[in-house]
Formats: C-alpha cells, sequence, structure tokens
C-alpha cells in the first residue's frame, strides 16, 4: 500500500508538471511558435546560422532558380527590403534549393541579388531546413522576431513593408 501511494504520488506530480504553460512556445511553422534553427552553409559568402541572429528580426526567404513563382518573389522582397531604410536589428536571409549550384550562382547574378543575403543548400528538396519548414510548390517566406518566433508567414513585399514599420 506505501508503494502504492508513492507511485500515485509520482505520477500526479508527473501530470502537473506535464500541462504547466511555461508560456514558451513550442517549435513549429505556424505563426506564434519559435522557428526550427537551421544553419546552411556553401554559399558565396560565408554561412548562415539562425541560432547566431537571436536579438534581430529575421526574414526568411525560400525559392529556387527552377520554381518561378518562388523566383520572383525572392526578387520582389529583395527589392523591397532594398527600399527601405538600414536597420541593424534585421537580417535578411534567403535561401536556394537548387540542385545545381551553377544554376544557383547564374540566378543569383541573372536576377541582379545580394550575394551576402543569398545562400545554397546544395540538398535541394532533400535537405533538413525544406522537411523542417515542410515547403512546397512556390516556397515561402517568413519573418521572425528576436525572440524567434515567427510573427508573419508568405507575406507580399508591401506587406512585409508595414511589419518593418510598425
Amino acid at each position: 500500500m506505501k508503494n502504492l501511494k508513492s507511485v500515485g504520488a509520482v505520477l500526479l506530480l508527473f501530470l502537473m508538471l506535464s500541462f504547466a504553460n511555461t508560456n514558451e512556445p513550442k517549435v513549429g511553422i505556424k505563426v506564434g511558435q519559435k522557428a526550427p534553427i537551421f544553419q546552411v552553409g556553401d554559399t558565396i559568402d560565408g554561412h548562415f546560422d539562425l541560432k547566431a541572429e537571436k536579438g534581430k528580426f529575421v526574414i526568411l526567404n525560400f525559392w529556387a532558380g527552377y520554381d518561378a513563382q518562388s523566383r520572383v518573389s525572392n526578387v520582389k522582397i529583395q527589392s523591397a527590403i532594398d527600399k527601405l531604410e538600414a536597420h541593424d536589428n534585421i537580417r535578411f536571409v534567403s535561401v536556394s534549393f537548387d540542385m545545381n549550384e551553377n544554376v544557383y550562382r547564374e540566378s543569383v547574378r541573372l536576377d541582379g541579388l545580394s550575394e551576402s543575403t543569398h545562400y545554397y543548400d546544395k540538398n535541394g528538396e532533400k535537405s533538413q531546413i525544406f522537411r523542417d519548414f515542410r515547403l512546397q510548390k512556390g516556397f515561402g517566406n517568413y519573418l521572425i522576431n528576436p525572440k524567434g518566433v515567427i510573427i508573419a508567414k508568405n507575406f507580399s513585399p508591401e506587406k512585409l513593408t508595414q511589419l518593418i514599420r510598425q
């Protein structure tokens, strides 16, 4: 009987702790959730680590040269960012999922994109980043706040300008 009470007390404590509200958003891809942490290398200008950007807003965009919708969106978002006043606490990151690095580099060159903000994931649609963000045709974009929480998703360049100026 004594062991049964001990087991019951432990189970009760476990249940109470499992339902405790930590006020920490869970990791996911929805607005209000923490963005999945990732790193990407093999770039024109170094590598990117989302974890290292804590304390900054991050505009995260996914695209590929072979996906016309995502490529056009990438150019428009880059253009909108170029028109904004300089902000030290905002980081733009664009990840390409082209399977061929030459296609990626040529797309960056032809589209007049900044090499310092564009990164290449050589694993393409088979990459962990692609899976973590559950990307599909047309890919997408995210605005992540300084705490790593997604505050907007799949926004237009015009909406981005409004969000940044708030």
